[in-house]
């Protein structure tokens, strides 16, 4: 089976994004807003602040959580059906670095990487 998401090249631990059916529209400390243009086109935003962690497809809230102590690093929910009939599965890893700065977003889904961030 061929990834519709794959990006062109193999990807290495260096800075970039990795992404041909994504374009990271917003990158702040703990804000990403990321456009994806095939095969589905929707907007994912995942935004970190005042201690909570939330994640909207087209403005619709997926998940969220409270954060006082600890941030989620491994987000799991599925696609809206405005989005996606069949309410794909989506995750998201997030590895933060030094004062929660995010250091790696990945978004994947269907089991397919479709967005790959270093910081």
């Amino acid at each position: 089976m061929t990834n519709p998401f794959a990006p062109a090249t193999i990807i290495d631990e260096e800075h970039g994004v990795f992404a041909d059916g994504a374009i990271r529209r917003q990158a702040f400390f703990v804000h990403r807003k990321i456009e994806f243009t095939k095969p589905l086109a929707f907007d994912l935003v995942y935004d970190g602040w005042w201690f909570r962690q939330v994640v909207k497809i087209n403005g619709i809230t997926v998940w969220w959580r409270i954060s006082w102590t600890t941030f989620y690093k491994q987000i799991d929910f599925n696609l809206p059906e405005q989005v996606d009939p069949t309410r794909s599965p989506c995750r998201i890893d997030i590895r933060f670095g030094q004062g929660l700065s995010i250091r790696r977003f990945q978004v994947t889904i269907g089991g397919l990487t479709a967005y790959d961030e270093i910081a």
